[in-house]
């Protein structure tokens, strides 16, 4: 005997299952209470704040002997029980990142004779002024100084100098 195959008739209703049960998971995954985004504070506004908490210190920089240098202007905010700081630097000469970078140095006599490596950053063209979070690479306790050196990119782990800038 010969068999034939029979036709399969859909309707609107085949794939109804599906799709209410495709909007349900919609409707619980909106329905779910979300975690607050933390919010992170500008650069201008967290340095702001440390700047009145108990234990922050202000160094402005120094006259640079530095031609290209003596111009600039601005001062650190640290705080050692935060581990936390900001350089704000007005006249910074720019440079170009892929042929050298701005290290911030933190001299801290407690630790060693190295000064800690206090980050790597740029001076982009068009900024008068630029306010950088610092990046101890190790902790600090009462800091005696500050100092800049131009580097190559991506930083050194002991710099030869020149210190372009001081705050003390």
């Amino acid at each position: 005997t010969e068999r034939r195959a029979r036709p399969i008739v859909r309707g609107w209703t085949a794939g109804l299952g599906w799709a209410v049960a495709a909007m349900l998971a919609v409707v619980v995954v909106i329905s779910m209470p979300q975690d607050p985004v933390p919010q992170t504070l500008d650069t201008a506004t967290a340095r702001s704040t440390l700047m009145t908490e108990a234990g922050s210190t202000i160094v402005e920089w120094s006259r640079s002997d530095i031609p290209a240098y003596n111009s600039v202007t601005g001062d650190v905010v640290w705080n050692d029980a935060r581990q936390e700081g900001y350089l704000r630097l007005a006249g910074m000469p720019i440079n170009d990142p892929d042929i050298a970078q701005y290290q911030l140095w933190i001299v801290d006599p407690d630790r060693d004779a190295n000064p800690v490596d206090g980050g790597v950053f740029d001076v982009p063209s068009g900024v008068e002024e630029i306010i950088i979070p610092i990046d101890a690479k190790l902790d600090v306790s009462d800091p005696a100084a500050f100092a800049i050196t131009r580097e190559q990119p991506g930083g050194v782990v002991v710099s030869n100098g020149p210190l372009l800038v001081v705050a003390a």
